[in-house]
């Protein structure tokens, strides 16, 4: 049979169609309306549920925040703490929303000091105030459409009448029965009341937590009179200034942990502008330097000299470019970021593109840079001049066999990070990256159902230090969420869990998008896929803040050649098995060319991604 010029190409094209199709272990997630990715099934079905039912994004995105903190809490708990991004399409604005807890007025280092305590993150000590629903009832006040009672709606009924518990949780439950003795609460909470363990599969149910929540909804229904933002605040108020607050407050107390009730009564999740840069016609939008956040826009300000195509994804000169740009942020992080209501970090300068040329120019092609070594980017900045803290001036770090610092401090048991990320049918963007209250660690507050944070393990016990612990100081956070505009127009919401590694593996991600479209177009899975790296060139953020100064981790789906050359280039390189790193890239992104909404979320964990 002889076949036409069209009928090959079709054949062809066919083919081609076909083998993207089945490159990526997902299909391909797309819809007209809406996409969601997030950290679980259920959370991700709450926020798809909510849209259908004609809720906006941000009703949507609290929803999966309130789903997630019963279903996920070896990710988060309501009692962890909720950093959030939001782009309404009635301000074309991106506005950052900070939910993350402050440490206690008591809390100082001479405090610690005398009483020979450590911010080891488990228990009272390290113990910060519950920040996500500060922060998921700020946004639903403001931009949401919804009452709290609508967007909860899921989460109680989980919380009360159950849902089956998946693997990785019960793991994270097997690893903590020890901790659990000391917090009898925990083990009511989290065993049968024979102390036996759930398992995979069976139905738990969270009675304490659903009792809290259904307070939180008689709150509202009693203030529904004054509209629906005020019966919202009500909400709000009932457990950061009631009853609710007055419990676990009592709890803390009785276990001489140094809070009081005006920690709770006073605490707001901050509503800030966002730290932003541009990437090649994109605005990348993060948290401020209150976060690790900006040290991925100081990545993308040096790669930006560098013609990365040009040098083929995934080669050993693109990695090495990558890795080296990335350290050199980390070093700028772990000098000059803190809470900003405590210490004026030199943003202007950070983020300057001519502070980014001379960084770029310290990177060596042929050779890893053993060092740790901030920038000054007072040079670059017109209202900071003065820096009275710590700067990184190690000449080489490295020390071969040294301990490297863990993506999460993970102490035998499961304990990471989520994401949500949601785009409507307006073009509104809700991307949140919830944390902390874990079941590893966290101390269930009596019989309010809430896990403590323990995020101030991310603070510093040394006065030199930005980020040092202080008196309604926010620790220096690692969740960092992203919201990505393309010629002034939205196109991505994308974050990951991970601790220290989350803006590495959105960096990657972000650059499989932007710089490698046609390689994965139109399978957003395929492009998270996609073999991983993960340097460790910098102070841990958790206690007690190990270094592991020029450790690298490439996933062993990279090709051998290239994991020798790293190793000749003197990366100390490890390689370990493919999709083995800590992180799970959730994302949701506007097709610039259909205006279809395509979401994505990597293999490396059970993330899920739906469309419509």
């Amino acid at each position: 049979m002889r076949y036409t010029m069209d009928t090959r190409r079709f054949f062809l094209a066919t083919f081609f169609a076909a083998s993207l199709l089945t490159a990526a272990e997902r299909p391909p997630v797309m819809g007209r309306n809406a996409g969601v990715s997030a950290g679980h099934p259920l959370t991700t079905a709450t926020a798809f549920e909510v849209l259908t039912r004609g809720g906006n994004a941000f009703d949507a995105g609290v929803a999966a925040m309130l789903t997630g903190g019963v279903v996920e809490q070896d990710l988060y708990s309501l009692g962890g703490e909720g950093l959030v991004l939001v782009y309404p399409r009635s301000t074309n604005k991106v506005v950052a929303v900070v939910g993350q807890g402050w440490a206690p007025k008591r809390a100082t280092i001479d405090w610690y000091n005398a009483q020979h305590k450590t911010l080891d993150g488990a228990g009272l000590d390290p113990a910060v105030i519950p920040g996500t629903l500060h922060a998921a009832l700020t946004v639903l006040e403001r931009w949401g459409t919804m009452s709290f009672e609508e967007v909860s709606a899921r989460a109680r009924e989980y919380a009360e009448l159950g849902f089956p518990l998946r693997p990785r949780t019960a793991v994270s439950i097997e690893g903590n029965l020890k901790f659990f003795e000391k917090w009898p609460d925990n083990q009511k909470y989290w065993l049968k009341p024979d102390h036996s363990m759930y398992k995979p599969g069976e139905t738990i149910k969270l009675p304490t937590l659903a009792r809290t929540l259904n307070r939180m909804v008689e709150a509202e229904r009693a203030a529904k009179s004054k509209g629906r933002a005020a019966g919202i605040v009500a909400a709000r108020d009932r457990f950061y200034k009631g009853d609710i607050a007055s419990e676990m407050v009592a709890f803390l107390q009785q276990h001489e942990a140094p809070f009081d009730l005006s920690d709770f009564a006073e605490f707001f999740a901050k509503v800030e502008e966002p730290a932003m840069t541009t990437y090649r016609g994109y605005e990348v939008y993060k948290h401020s330097f209150g976060s690790q956040g900006p040290s991925l826009l100081e990545a993308l300000n040096i790669l930006e000299q560098f013609d990365l195509r040009a040098m083929k994804h995934n080669s050993a000169d693109y990695i090495h470019t990558v890795v080296e740009a990335l350290k050199l942020g980390y070093a700028d992080r772990d000098s000059y970021y803190g809470d900003q209501t405590f210490v004026q970090t030199p943003a202007e300068g950070l983020l300057s593109k001519a502070y980014a040329k001379e960084r770029a120019k310290l990177i060596d092609p042929r050779h890893a840079q053993r060092g740790f070594i901030a920038g000054n980017p007072l040079a670059f900045d017109t209202k900071v001049k003065e820096w009275k803290y710590w700067v990184a001036n190690i000449a080489d770090g490295s020390k071969p066999g040294a301990p490297a610092p863990d993506a999460e401090p993970l102490k035998g048991t499961v304990k990471d990070t989520t994401h949500i990320s949601i785009i409507d049918k307006d073009g509104n963007i809700f991307d949140s990256t919830p944390s902390g209250g874990w079941i590893g660690g966290a101390v269930i507050l009596g019989n309010t159902g809430i896990g403590m944070s323990v995020r101030g393990e991310q603070f510093w016990l040394d006065k030199n230090r930005a980020a040092q612990i202080r008196p309604r100081a926010r620790p220096r956070y690692t969740l960092t969420p992203s919201i990505v505009l393309r010629n002034g127009q939205p196109f991505m919401a994308i974050g990951t869990p991970g601790g220290d590694n989350q803006d590495q593996t959105i960096l990657q991600a972000f650059l499989n998008v932007v710089e490698f479209w046609p390689e994965w177009y139109p399978n957003l899975h395929e492009a998270f896929e996609w073999p991983r790296v993960q340097t460790l060139h910098f102070y841990g953020s958790f206690w007690p803040h190990t270094p592991g100064f020029n450790k690298l981790n490439v996933e062993s789906n990279i090709p051998d050649a290239v994991f020798q050359e790293l190793k000749a280039r003197g990366h100390d390189v490890n390689k370990i098995k493919p999709f083995s790193i800590q992180s799970c890239a959730t994302a949701v992104l506007i097709d610039p060319a259909s205006g279809n909404r395509m979401a994505g979320a990597d293999p490396r964990r059970d993330c899920y991604a739906m469309a419509y």
